[in-house]
């Protein structure tokens, strides 16, 4: 690999590493923060669910719609939380949007029902439900909403964007491979041992790297990849 090459293929890491090890926090923390308040929003439906259930009383549907709303956007907050390397899920952003739908569609029916609602003494419980509990659950929605159509904009962004940004850090460090080369070559010249003695220094770092220690062997392992 010529000199220009190694020094681009440093320079796009230098640049991309710690881009990666931001995302990947923020990823964590935006999905932890998601999986969070989904779960809060089960506990909150899922007591009138579960009390339905137990006192042997009709399903409502709007509280079941809202359990199964907030309990698949746990589950994929925490399927999207972890790092694939096979398929990356900025690109499903589709289904991020689709929770954000679904969210919203929580929002106004509950909404609608419970802030509504005078607050007072005889209105404190709608259909066995106690309703300051309901009202708290309804600005829950509106969060959770919120939530989702961030990372679905996110991911869309990152999709259709970042891929043009890509192209032109490569075009940069293109010029950069380029302007190297060519100080390579001002000062070595059109030296034809150059080549052998790159790669007579590439067999001895393979010799010399499982006599090393695991961390610098691990380093020598990549000099003989660029090289």
């Amino acid at each position: 690999m010529k000199l220009g090459s190694i020094a681009s293929k440093y320079g796009k890491g230098a640049v991309t590493k710690p881009l990666y090890i931001y995302e990947t926090w923020l990823r964590l923390v935006g999905r932890g923060l998601q999986l969070i308040f989904a779960l809060t929003v089960v506990g909150l439906y899922g007591s009138r669910v579960s009390s339905d259930s137990r006192h042997e009383r009709g399903q409502a549907v709007q509280w079941v719609f809202a359990v199964i709303v907030a309990s698949l956007s746990a589950i994929t907050a925490v399927v999207f939380a972890i790092p694939q390397p096979f398929v990356k899920t900025a690109r499903l952003f589709a289904w991020d949007f689709t929770l954000f739908v679904l969210w919203i569609a929580a929002f106004g029916t509950f909404a609608v029902i419970f802030l509504r609602i005078p607050e007072d003494d005889e209105h404190k419980w709608y259909e066995n439900t106690r309703v300051s509990t309901m009202r708290h659950a309804v600005w829950f929605d509106l969060v959770n909403a919120l939530f989702w159509v961030f990372t679905g904009g996110y991911g869309c962004f990152r999709t259709f964007v970042s891929r043009k940004v890509d192209e032109k850090m490569d075009q940069k460090l293109g010029q950069i491979e380029s302007k190297v080369s060519d100080k390579v070559s001002d000062k070595f010249g059109s030296n034809p041992n150059l080549g052998a003695k790159i790669s007579t220094a590439s067999e001895i770092a393979g010799k010399l790297a499982p006599l090393a220690p695991a961390k610098y062997g691990t380093k020598i392992n990549k000099f003989r990849e660029m090289v």
